[in-house]
């Protein structure tokens, strides 16, 4: 039997500056709208029209990556199902009939609609904030690419000092290779990942 999933607080981290989601999260998430409170900035959304959950999404800057923070708030849907509770006794109690009480299927509906909503939310959620990395990603390729050319170096020189201050350091070049390795499966070529790596160890 499946079970309704009501998360409380979620917490996610993206590759993308947090001026970056800012920007354009509200573009692609038509129900999310950006407030500020106490100078805090933060997007608000009204999951299920409203009446079913509330989600405040806070985003952190840590530099290059940013931390997001999703608070949810199930007040509106505890509210609205002991009002439906209350009703439903009061009716059967009223009427000497348990008749009325079938009317928890309407409960049960209500809890698995907001359910249902909340999950698509998060899986929309999560597909956009791929699509951001991949797209930021992208965009910053271009202008170190840009910046590289307007700048060559002798990218065998810098493998050679690479190579040297890792053998130094750890007596061997695995590090190295693989940092290489993962930046040309982000679409680097092997030279743009030589570049990349010297110029985060400070060789240059």
């Amino acid at each position: 039997m499946f079970l309704p999933r009501f998360p409380s607080r979620l917490r996610r981290f993206v590759r993308v500056p947090a001026d970056y989601i800012h920007e354009n999260l509200p573009r692609f998430l038509s129900n999310v709208h950006e407030e500020e409170s106490d100078g805090s900035k933060f997007f608000r959304a009204n999951i299920s029209g409203g009446i079913g959950a509330k989600l405040r999404v806070y985003v952190l800057p840590e530099g290059e990556v940013s931390s997001m923070d999703l608070r949810f708030d199930y007040r509106g849907l505890a509210l609205i199902l002991i009002l439906l509770l209350v009703i439903l006794i009061g009716l059967s109690l009223a009427l000497s009939s348990i008749t009325p009480l079938f009317g928890v299927l309407l409960i049960l509906l209500l809890i698995y609609k907001v359910n249902f909503a909340v999950e698509n939310l998060l899986n929309d959620l999560s597909n956009i904030l791929l699509g951001f990395e991949i797209e930021y990603a992208r965009k910053r390729l271009m202008e170190e690419r840009a910046r590289w050319q307007q700048n060559p170096k002798d990218v065998s020189e810098l493998y050679r000092r690479l190579c040297e201050k890792h053998i130094k350091t750890w007596g061997n070049t695995y590090a190295l290779e693989y940092k290489i390795n993962e930046y040309q499966k982000e679409g680097l070529t092997k030279e743009e990942s030589i570049r990349k790596v010297a110029e985060q160890e400070g060789i240059f």
